[in-house]
C-alpha cells in the first residue's frame, strides 16, 4: 500500500444533491435500465498508460509530468502498479487496459525486456487477487518505439528476432 491516495475515500454514488467531493453524481453501478445494471451495461476500464504512463508530453514539449513511478528500475514499475491498483479500488472501476511497454521497464535487450515483462505479468496477477479490477486487455504496443515503429513493416515476419539498439 502506498500513500499516494492518502485520505481519499472509496469514492460510491451519491447522487446529484451531494456536497461530498468524492462521490459519483450521476453514475449509479446499480441502475437498472433495460433490465441490466448500469455497471453490466458500461463496461468502464482505466488505460494505464493514460494514466501512469504518459508523461505530459505533447509536440511541443517534453514531459510536463513528474511521478515518482518515472524511471526504468523495476522497482518504480512496481511501484506504478501499487498506486494504479489503489486507484482501481478507490474509484470502484471493473477493468483496467494496459500496452506491454506501460507496465514493465524497457530492457537492454529482447530477453531482459521479456524478463521484465514476465516479472510484472506475475505482479499484476499478485495485484488481482486482492482487487475486484480485473484485466480488460493487454497487448504490445507496436507503434510508438523507433525500434519497432520504422523496422517492423520491413520485417513483419521476423520481428520477434529483430532487435536494434536505440
Amino acid at each position: 500500500m502506498t500513500d499516494f491516495f492518502q485520505g481519499i475515500p472509496k469514492i460510491q454514488y451519491e447522487g446529484q444533491q451531494t456536497d461530498n467531493e468524492f462521490a459519483f453524481r450521476h453514475y449509479n453501478p446499480d441502475e437498472k435500465v433495460m433490465g441490466k445494471s448500469l455497471k453490466e451495461h458500461l463496461r468502464f476500464a482505466v488505460a494505464y498508460w493514460h494514466s501512469f504512463a504518459w508523461e505530459g508530453g505533447d509536440p511541443f514539449g517534453g514531459r510536463s509530468f513528474d511521478r515518482p513511478w518515472f524511471g526504468s528500475e523495476m522497482a518504480l514499475a512496481k511501484l506504478k502498479a501499487d498506486v494504479a491498483f489503489e486507484m482501481f479500488d478507490i474509484l470502484g472501476v471493473p477493468y483496467f487496459c494496459f500496452h506491454d511497454a506501460d507496465m514493465r521497464p524497457e530492457g537492454q535487450n529482447f530477453a531482459e525486456n521479456t524478463r521484465n515483462l514476465e516479472e510484472m505479468v506475475e505482479y499484476f496477477a499478485l495485484k488481482m487477487e486482492t482487487s475486484e479490477t480485473r484485466l480488460l486487455w493487454g497487448t504490445a504496443n507496436l507503434f510508438s518505439h523507433r525500434r519497432i515503429l520504422m523496422f517492423l513493416p520491413l520485417a513483419l515476419p521476423q520481428s520477434r528476432a529483430v532487435w536494434m539498439r536505440p
